[in-house]
C-alpha cells in the first residue's frame, strides 16, 4: 500500500529532550496516536527524529504510539566522546531503556530502518523481554562483515573504508561537505540523492509532502555536523558486539532493487535469525520501500506479534 502523508505529518509531532542519570541528552519527537500501543523507531544513517514522520499515518491507524529518538549527535541529542564509539551500539540500548521508563513503557515495539537496524537488533537482543517484536526495513546488515561491505555501492564503501582506515579524512570529506550541503541547501541535497539512486527512489521522493520530510530530517540531522553520521559509520566498521541469533519475534523487509543497502544484507541477516520472517519486495528500492509500504509493515508488524 502506498503512503498517503500531507504536510500535517511534518506538524503531528512533540519533540521531547531525556535527560540520562550522566546528564546526555537524548532528543525525540512522537508521532501516530497518543496513548497508544508503544513502539520505537530508528532513524537512518544520517537521520534525526523528524525522519519518524513518514510513519505517522501508518502508527496512527494501528494505534501505535511511536517515540522517534535520536542517537547521540544527531539533531536534538547530544554527542558522545569519541572514546565510546566502539560501545555506541549498547549505549543505545540504555537510552532506550531509560526513555521507556521515563514515558512508562514496559513492553515496546521496535522498527529500524536502513542504518538504524543494529540498533534496533541492539535492543531486541539486550532486553528481549521487553522489545515484544521488531521490523526492520532496508536494513544494514554488520559491514565487518567483507561481503556485505563489498556488495554495496562506491559511495557507502568509501565511507566505512575511511571510517575504518582514515577517519581524519572522513571528517574532512563527508563531514564538512556533507555538513554544508545539508544547512545551507538541504532540499538541493536532497534532489542529488535522488538522483544518485535509481528511478524507482527518485518516483518514490518526488511528491511534496516526502520531499519537505526527507529536507527537514537532513537539516535537523546535520544540525551540529556530521558527528553523529561519522560515530554511526565508526561504530558500523567496528563490529556489532551483540548476538542476534537468539531474537525471536522479527520481521525483514528488503525492495529488491535497493542500490544503497542491497537485499543481500537482510537475507544474511535471516541466515544469522532463524526465526526471521523475510520478505523481499520485487521492484522497491531503498527509499521507495518505506515511503510506500509503510501501512502494510507496520500492519504486519502488530498482526503478527500482537502486544
Amino acid at each position: 500500500m502506498e503512503c498517503d502523508l500531507n504536510m500535517s505529518s511534518l506538524q503531528m509531532n512533540n519533540d521531547g529532550v531525556l535527560l540520562l542519570p550522566d546528564g546526555m541528552r537524548v532528543g525525540y519527537a512522537r508521532y501516530g496516536r497518543a496513548g497508544g500501543v508503544p513502539a520505537f523507531y530508528f532513524h537512518g544513517l544520517p537521520g534525526s527524529r523528524r525522519e519518524g514522520a513518514l510513519l505517522h499515518q501508518a502508527c496512527s491507524a494501528a494505534n501505535l504510539d511511536l517515540i522517534a529518538p535520536e542517537r547521540p549527535g544527531y539533531g536534538l541529542s547530544q554527542s558522545m566522546p569519541p572514546a565510546m564509539s566502539s560501545t555506541r551500539h549498547r549505549r543505545w540500548t540504555e537510552v532506550i531503556a531509560a526513555l521507556a521508563d521515563q514515558l512508562g513503557f514496559e513492553r515496546f515495539y521496535v522498527i529500524g530502518i536502513s542504518g538504524g537496524a543494529p540498533y534496533a537488533l541492539a535492543c531486541a537482543s539486550v532486553f528481549p523481554a521487553r522489545v515484544r517484536a521488531t521490523s526492520i526495513c532496508c536494513g544494514l546488515g554488520d559491514i565487518s562483515q567483507t561481503d556485505l561491505r563489498r556488495v554495496m555501492g562506491l559511495i557507502s564503501r568509501a565511507g566505512f573504508f575511511m571510517a575504518a582506515r582514515d577517519p581524519a579524512l572522513l571528517k574532512l570529506t563527508y563531514g564538512n561537505v556533507a555538513t554544508a550541503a545539508a544547512r545551507l541547501a538541504p532540499g538541493l541535497a536532497v534532489d542529488a540523492m535522488c538522483w544518485l539512486n535509481r528511478k524507482v527512489d527518485r518516483i518514490a521522493l518526488q511528491p511534496p509532502a516526502i520531499k519537505a520530510i526527507f529536507t527537514e530530517n537532513l537539516r535537523e540531522a546535520f544540525r551540529h555536523g556530521a558527528g553523529g553520521g561519522i560515530a554511526d559509520l565508526q561504530a558500523a566498521v567496528g563490529g556489532w558486539g551483540f548476538d542476534v541469533a537468539q531474537i525471536a519475534s522479527l520481521q525483514l523487509w528488503h525492495g529488491d532493487r535497493d542500490g544503497v543497502v542491497p537485499h543481500r544484507h537482510s537475507e544474511w541477516l535471516a541466515r544469522q535469525i532463524p526465526a526471521a520472517q523475510l520478505k523481499i519486495v520485487a521492484g522497491e528500492g531503498h527509499f521507495s520501500l518505506p515511503v510506500r509500504y509503510a501501512h502494510e509493515i507496520v500492519q504486519t508488524l502488530v498482526s503478527e506479534f500482537p502486544l
